[in-house]
């Protein structure tokens, strides 16, 4: 029996709502928990998780728990987990995988709240669809929207509060709804 480190014990909750991490969101992860943590801290805990068998390396930088070896990457989570970590300020107090349209959902701990947030990615030509599976106007979370295009914009139709976020090189920009 390996007794794993509060850090360990928390990127493998995130893990088992996401099913997919890249090393550089890990990293991310614990150095909001604690900003003394170091790279090569997280890099340990995360090679200490991969040597008695809590997660396997997909590719050089890319790791799952090692039931999902044999499935593709999930690139849709990767850019969700990215989201979180950018509305993210100190932790990540619950999260979880959908239910559908949401990719992923979680409830991120700040100084003196918590916010609630749900990332819906939205390919071409499905704004229709997105916008039939949407809760009514009670939901609590503040819904991102990952759209690919500007002009989708103006086909997505919610009460909710929204923002849209746009893949821009290596990270993402945040748009008001508008």
């Amino acid at each position: 029996m390996f007794i794993l480190t509060p850090d360990q014990q928390y990127i493998l909750s995130i893990l088992s709502a996401t099913n997919v991490m890249r090393k550089d969101q890990a990293v991310k992860l614990l150095g909001k928990l604690d900003s003394t943590i170091t790279n090569v801290y997280a890099l340990r805990c995360l090679d200490q998780l991969r040597h008695i068998r809590k997660i396997v390396w997909k590719t050089e930088s890319v790791f799952t728990p090692p039931m999902l070896y044999s499935f593709p990457v999930d690139g849709d989570m990767l850019s969700a987990v990215d989201i979180m970590l950018d509305l993210t300020s100190q932790k990540v107090s619950s999260i979880s995988a959908g239910p559908s349209p949401y990719k992923l959902c979680f409830l991120s701990e700040e100084v003196n709240n918590l916010r609630a947030f749900a990332v819906t990615i939205v390919r071409p030509g499905s704004e229709c669809m997105i916008n039939a599976s949407l809760p009514g106007a009670n939901n609590s979370r503040t819904v991102i929207f990952l759209i690919t295009d500007r002009s989708q914009k103006n086909s997505i139709e919610t009460s909710l509060p929204h923002y849209y976020a746009i893949r821009d090189s290596d990270r993402y920009r945040y748009f008001e709804p508008g």
